[in-house]
């Protein structure tokens, strides 16, 4: 068994368009607003930061096998042999959920932002051991919560990167 799971794709497209968005905007603030230095290299490290972000989110990826479960994103692939997973537990925060996985020597958390994630939780537990199933998890997979709060968020994010754009665009 291999199944992949990435994150939901009405995630990327929003992302993809703010990451496109945004360059405008960092521009502008770079070449026409005459800020000091430290300022200067304050957006410059923001902007930095947001592109790996955005990166980030586009490159994860969670594979499952037999053998392991190996989570993916821009600092490399994370593999946990499953004969080695000691606890595997949920955790819920509001409409945010945690997969959280612990091993002898690794830990990884998996938010609920990847497609199918009832799927993903029901291929991790056939591939784990019945001991090292937590309670949080089985609560979790008994109440998996939506979010489209997400996809809300990532929308709007767009949508004012829009706005900023157009008045950066109109105000000369």
């Amino acid at each position: 068994m291999i199944n992949v799971y990435k994150i939901k794709k009405d995630l990327k497209i929003p992302m993809i368009i703010a990451t496109l968005m945004s360059i405008p905007v960092f521009g502008d603030l770079m070449i026409n607003r005459g800020l000091k230095p430290s300022m200067l290299i304050l957006a410059l490290l923001l902007m930095v930061m947001f592109y790996m972000l955005t990166i980030n989110n586009l490159l994860r990826k969670v594979t499952i096998t037999d053998q392991e479960i190996a989570v993916r994103s821009l600092g490399g692939v994370r593999r946990i042999p499953v004969r080695e997973v000691t606890l595997i537990d949920g955790v819920t925060m509001g409409s945010k959920q945690f997969v959280t996985i612990t091993s002898n020597k690794k830990h990884s958390f998996i938010p609920n932002s990847f497609e199918n994630f009832s799927g993903m939780l029901s291929d991790i537990e056939s591939v784990a051991k019945e001991e090292a199933i937590g309670e949080g998890f089985k609560a979790l997979k008994e109440n998996v919560v939506p979010r489209k709060s997400d996809v809300a968020g990532a929308w709007i994010t767009v949508i004012v990167l829009v706005i900023v754009t157009f008045v950066i665009l109109y105000q000369k």
